[in-house]
């Protein structure tokens, strides 16, 4: 019975097919195929078999050759993951089966084979990272000098530019970015050290056999078996929450902004979306909550993964066995969070005239602070943020403009002009660095050095 990620009704909300194809059926046996192959060229490579068993075993490593559903009944039969798939793939190479899975064990193939799968699967996650860098790098720039409420506490607190929240997104997912390179170094790494890491099964070829394993199957050599060390495995998915987290906040705020009382950005319509099933005027985020759903159960497998470290002595499967259930969901269900999460950005609908009757809303008291700095020149902070504080709260209390506060007050109106102080009460007069910072991000993104850096640097 399929379950939701791959059943008819609900596999397009959760997942997608591209990453679905990366560790259905007939990948996961090509993966070990192509392994087979490589191994065996590897060891003809060393002379240890014909070179024309090596051929015969690499013409006959097609999946699409095999029956799937025999060689799934056969290991629930057998209960051994492998022996089936080494049965087949051994009566279709004939004579030349003698040298199938010769020298190896049962971990070399499923580990290198599920790298494999890894690593294909990071070949769609990076470049839909990348996209989306590129996407609100955008967005950034466009709207790098447009004034909103920065919320602190979920209250107003001082202005920002809708372009500098944007640039805190591109910025994180730079990151995230960054370690997902440095991650795929870590964890694409090639397993053939036979049955206890020792390579014993080759004698004295083992080594020439590795080295021509790892050229073969296009992975690095590590410096060690790791059977039980799962450590890159953890890794990868730790990074994969990591990125999760940063996505499910960035659409998270999108929603958030959408509410009724704050308007400043919608999740863009889509043709035949359904908004609500009863209530005809709602515009409800549906598919930024389905991103986030699925962002939530990446991460929840991140603690799983890492209980799966604990292994014993040189091999022991109750561990990592549950990594076959694992890495797969966690990729799909990411790759078809971050699917959606991009569409959820590439429509966004953005309100600058909303933004900006948001920033009224508090008649001034969202640059209280530019206010209290102003009258400190004259009365010196401590001074200043006392008297500030009184009149940001009299201009609260009656619901009235600070302005008009500041000026019946006699003590600022020595100090400051009505120019003076209009200048202060301005939002858009407030805003600080956003629009360098926006800048600097920008040019990040694009592969040039953030100006930041150069000046630390320097």
């Amino acid at each position: 019975m399929p379950t939701t990620l791959d059943c008819n009704i609900m596999r397009n909300l959760f997942g997608s097919d591209r990453m679905r194809e990366v560790f259905d059926s007939r990948r996961l046996l090509q993966a070990w195929l192509d392994v087979w192959a490589a191994l065996a060229e590897a060891e003809a490579d060393a002379g240890l078999i014909p070179v024309g068993a090596a051929q015969t075993i690499r013409s006959v490593a097609k999946a699409e050759r095999y029956d799937l559903d025999q060689i799934g009944r056969e290991i629930k039969e057998g209960q051994h993951l492998l022996m089936p798939s080494i049965n087949a793939l051994s009566k279709a190479s004939g004579e030349a089966g003698k040298y199938v899975h010769w020298g190896t064990t049962t971990q070399d193939i499923t580990d290198t084979g599920l790298v494999l799968q890894i690593r294909a699967a990071l070949d769609l996650i990076e470049p839909q990272v990348r996209d989306t860098i590129k996407l609100l790098s955008g967005y950034a720039e466009r709207y790098k000098a447009q004034p909103m409420a920065g919320r602190t506490h979920w209250q107003h607190a001082v202005p920002i530019t809708f372009g500098l929240k944007i640039a805190q997104w591109v910025d994180e997912l730079i990151r995230n970015s960054e370690r997902l390179a440095r991650c795929r170094t870590e964890v694409l790494v090639a397993q053939m050290f036979g049955a206890c890491g020792t390579m014993a099964a080759l004698g004295a070829d083992g080594a020439r056999v590795q080295a021509a394993f790892s050229k073969r199957i296009g992975l690095p050599l590590p410096n060690a078996p790791w059977y039980v060390q799962r450590d890159r495995f953890a890794e990868l998915v730790s990074q994969l929450g990591i990125l999760a987290g940063t996505m499910e906040r960035i659409i998270m705020e999108v929603g958030r902004l959408s509410a009724t009382e704050i308007g400043e950005v919608h999740e863009g319509r889509k043709k035949g979306l359904v908004g609500s099933s009863t209530m005809p005027q709602k515009h409800n985020p549906i598919i930024g909550e389905r991103a986030c759903a699925g962002f939530k159960c990446v991460r929840g497998l991140v603690p799983v993964m890492q209980s799966l470290m604990i292994v014993g002595h040189e091999r022991d499967m109750s561990a990592t066995s549950g990594e076959w259930l694992l890495l797969p969901q966690c990729f799909i269900t990411l790759d078809g969070a971050l699917v959606l999460a991009h569409g959820v950005l590439e429509r966004m609908q953005v309100h600058p005239q909303k933004m900006m009757e948001n920033l009224a809303l508090t008649k001034g008291g969202i640059v209280a602070e530019a206010v209290m700095f102003g009258l400190a020149k004259h009365f010196g902070r401590n001074h200043a943020h006392d008297m500030s504080l009184l009149m940001a709260r009299e201009a609260s209390e009656k619901n009235c403009d600070l302005f008009d506060v500041l000026m019946a007050n006699d003590e600022v109106r020595g100090a400051l002009s009505e120019s003076e102080l209009r200048a202060l009460v301005d939002p858009t007069n407030y805003l600080g660095q956003a629009e360098e910072i926006v800048e600097d991000v920008v040019r990040s993104a694009n592969g040039g050095g953030g100006r930041r850096a150069a000046e630390h640097s320097s």
